[in-house]
């Protein structure tokens, strides 16, 4: 049930970046605050952290946060990621060319995330299903 340690270190400190990505954008990027947005986010933030800390320690509970934080972060992924694909395609539709450069950004802030927030939690979920069969 113990996975190989190198990939462990690896995904405990990509969760580790990427908790410190979402604090910086959230919370120093963003000018309003709002709690739909804050308090999914400081989860995630918690999260990934402490399954950070346990992955790159070998804490016996690593593996365990380590599933929750990625199948939180991947369920909360997809969730701004299909809010902002909404978001995008309204302001195109309805505003025209003014809402064009509003989807625009929206666009690029969905890039943005996918690779952190939906990408990174798939391959660790898989990763930890696959270490963790084999052991």
């Amino acid at each position: 049930m113990v996975p190989a340690r190198g990939p462990a270190i690896a995904f405990g400190l990509a969760n580790l970046v990427t908790g410190a990505v979402v604090a910086l954008g959230v919370f120093r990027g963003l000018p309003e605050r709002a709690l739909l947005v804050d308090g999914p986010a400081l989860v995630v933030i918690l999260l990934l952290g402490a399954s950070g800390a346990g992955l790159v320690s070998g804490a016996r509970w690593g593996v365990a946060c380590a599933r929750i934080a990625a199948g939180v972060t991947l369920a909360l992924g997809l969730v701004l990621v299909c809010a902002l694909a909404l978001t995008a395609s309204y302001l195109a539709g309805i505003y025209g060319p003014v809402g064009e450069g509003g989807a625009i950004i929206f666009t690029l802030v969905m890039a943005l995330a996918i690779p952190y927030l939906v990408a990174l939690p798939a391959f660790e979920l898989y990763w930890l299903r696959s270490s963790t069969s084999r052991a």
